[in-house]
């Protein structure tokens, strides 16, 4: 409770308007508390073992979904753009995102803003402030051209 406190208190949000936000403390069967219809934030979804079992922890998340959204980090090896599990976390996904320190990437998109132009291996530059607040420091390119 005092962790997620201090967290809250880096946005520029007071926190009496955080009081309708549901906060569950859960460090597995993460898909028991999915609102099928809400937002739900998994940060992160923990796996120490077995990785290989990451892509069916995301199927069951993905299952408990219907017009709801779930966003869920996943740790990930330095210098890997598929978090521990690899490619069986990219299964269920529609959007699948890196990040290292001052760079996001799209790893994989499958519902793409323009039909004409692929996001998959799109970067961009990133500043953040105080652990909440992302700036975007350029354009989206290509990640060879960063």
């Amino acid at each position: 409770g005092a962790e997620l406190k201090e967290r809250l208190q880096n946005f520029d949000f007071p926190l009496e308007n955080w009081r309708d936000v549901k906060f569950i403390e859960r460090a597995s069967d993460f898909s028991t508390a999915i609102r099928p219809e809400g937002l739900n934030i998994i940060d992160f979804l923990e796996i120490h073992d077995e990785f290989y079992k990451v892509g069916a922890l995301i199927k069951d998340i993905f299952d408990k979904l219907t017009t709801g959204l779930a966003v869920i980090a996943i740790q990930k090896n330095k210098g890997r753009d598929e978090g521990l599990g690899g490619q069986r976390s990219l299964e269920k996904p529609r959007l699948y995102m890196a990040m290292e320190p001052g760079k996001l990437k799209i790893v994989k998109a499958k519902n793409w803003l323009n039909a004409t132009m692929n996001p998959n291996g799109m970067c961009m530059e990133f500043k953040l402030a105080k652990g909440c607040y992302f700036k975007g420091t350029g354009t989206w390119r290509k990640e060879e051209t960063l």
